[in-house]
């Protein structure tokens, strides 16, 4: 765990806590989820809580955090049979899987369309993609992107979803940035400079 130096980081933001969980992978029931339990159980503000964690990774629930937050997200809509016209990204709500897909014609939906709804068991969230689009990851560290082109915006899903870590989908029009999924960003795959992000932070304990 790495405790925050409060006169450095955070202090009088929604940022503000103790303690930062650097797993990367907050999914529920891993190692990553516990050590921010564990954190919460002894008494600990940490990012992010499980709460935070539980809420980033379901894309529906994540676009509507930002939406409410005045972040744009890609129009959207969920189905379970009738797909609309490709181009989209179609990420399925279920139990069993939560990778979303790019599906850029007709065919290709057609292919996956039951695969993804589990034969029309589940729903799928689709996002539309216009046909001059491309789509970007950028990788936060406590809030830094180490691409100039998305300095404000790093900043501004960390103080909204408060993972210290996190790989985020960008659907790139020419008129905005529209955030489409968050995943997983372990520790483990941090470039050097991206640890450097850490330095004067806080100290790592215990």
């Amino acid at each position: 765990m790495f405790h925050l130096d409060k006169t450095r980081f955070g202090a009088g933001t929604a940022l503000h806590a103790d303690v930062a969980n650097l797993a990367g992978d907050y999914s529920y029931l891993t190692t990553g989820y516990y050590a921010s339990l564990d954190a919460e159980l002894a008494g600990l503000k940490v990012l992010p809580t499980t709460a935070d964690a539980l809420d980033a990774y379901v894309v529906p629930i994540a676009m509507e955090k930002a939406t409410l937050a005045g972040l744009p997200v890609p129009a959207h809509e969920i189905v379970t049979d009738r797909f609309p016209p490709a181009p989209m990204l179609a990420y399925p709500i279920n139990p069993f899987s939560w990778k979303g897909e790019l599906l850029l014609d007709d065919a290709a939906v057609e292919s996956r369309r039951k695969g993804l709804t589990y034969t029309g068991k589940y729903a799928v969230l689709v996002q539309h993609l216009p046909h001059d689009h491309r789509i970007d990851i950028v990788r936060v560290v406590m809030g830094v992107s180490l691409v100039p082109e998305y300095v404000p915006l790093a900043r501004q899903l960390f103080e909204v979803f408060r993972l210290p870590l996190m790989r985020v989908r960008i659907v790139v029009t020419p008129k905005a940035y529209l955030l489409s999924a968050i995943e997983p960003l372990r520790f483990d795959e941090l470039t050097d400079e991206e640890r450097a992000c850490l330095e004067g932070l806080g100290t790592w304990r215990g």
